[in-house]
């Protein structure tokens, strides 16, 4: 059995063991570690900032980010990342220091069931959050969250409000409506980083610049679907761009009447992919 480097089993997207999770926009794993997750993000929420949970995520297949073959703990279901738009991939210090004391208060109350990747020795992760310590650890904090018990010396604490998050680049959440005209700008881009960012698989800035992070974003989505079984390089070509064609086709965007599969990033796929993001607006 495929387990991940804190000893998680892996699980795939069609798993029954996934469920809703009310704080981000994916799932988590139900169970004890579930209930550990949800005080979590019911602390954070009040003590640390309030959850954007358009910028929040939890499962998604894929390995560690620059880090082929290491399965990353989201494909557990037993990770979740918090308002990443923020809190971006290798940065460091988007949290204030009364905020970090909060999150090392929480963290130190649930008795190290959980770590946060703003404590990796490496490169930082400040979004995200992590279960760790086996299962009789996990079941030990959940019965007493359960139990409405006290975890470590600190009980939740009630919290002034606070407005929630913007995140760093500025860059809205959300588009207005693309225009379909086959030319894949800036504005394109932005709609295809922003929709990639709120499934968990981009993130970076959403600074419009077709790259490589966008591109193995958009090769990591395109495999989820079924349609794309190459490396995740973030180098396009004929595959990638014939895998979007393939997911576009089944969209009904790019009917098989008009236009050929034929692998190429043109004004024609373009133009399918914008209707698509036009979908997704939101």
């Amino acid at each position: 059995m495929a387990v991940s480097r804190l000893g998680w089993d892996l699980l795939e997207p069609t798993s029954t063991r996934l469920v809703s999770f009310k704080w981000i926009t994916g799932k988590v794993r139900t169970g004890d570690g579930q209930v550990i997750l949800d005080y979590l993000c019911e602390r954070f929420n009040s003590e640390v900032e309030p959850i954007v949970k358009g910028w929040s995520w939890g499962y998604a297949k894929r390995d560690v980010r620059e880090a082929s073959g290491i399965p990353s703990e989201h494909q557990t279901g037993w990770a979740i990342d918090i308002n990443a738009p923020v809190h971006g991939l290798g940065l460091v210090n988007t949290f204030s220091n009364s905020d970090e004391s909060a999150i090392h208060r929480i963290l130190k109350d649930l008795g190290g069931a959980v770590r946060w990747g703003g404590d990796y020795g490496g490169r930082k992760d400040e979004m995200h959050f992590e279960l760790q310590g086996g299962l009789a650890l996990l079941k030990r904090v959940a019965d007493k969250i359960r139990a409405g018990s006290s975890l470590g010396s600190v009980t939740p604490q009630a919290s002034k409000p606070k407005p929630a998050p913007k995140p760093a680049s500025t860059r809205p959440t959300d588009y207005a409506k693309l225009a379909t005209d086959g030319k894949f700008g800036k504005q394109s881009v932005e709609a295809a980083q922003i929709l990639m960012s709120q499934i968990g698989l981009y993130e970076r800035a959403i600074d419009g610049e077709l790259g490589e992070y966008t591109w193995k974003a958009l090769q990591e989505w395109l495999t989820g679907l079924g349609h794309y079984g190459r490396a995740i390089d973030g180098k396009p070509g004929y595959y990638t761009y014939l895998a979007l064609q393939q997911f576009l086709r089944k969209k009904g965007l790019y009917p098989a009447s008009k236009w050929l599969l034929d692998g190429k990033f043109g004004p024609a796929t373009i133009a399918a992919f914008q209707k698509y993001l036009n979908t997704q607006r939101g």
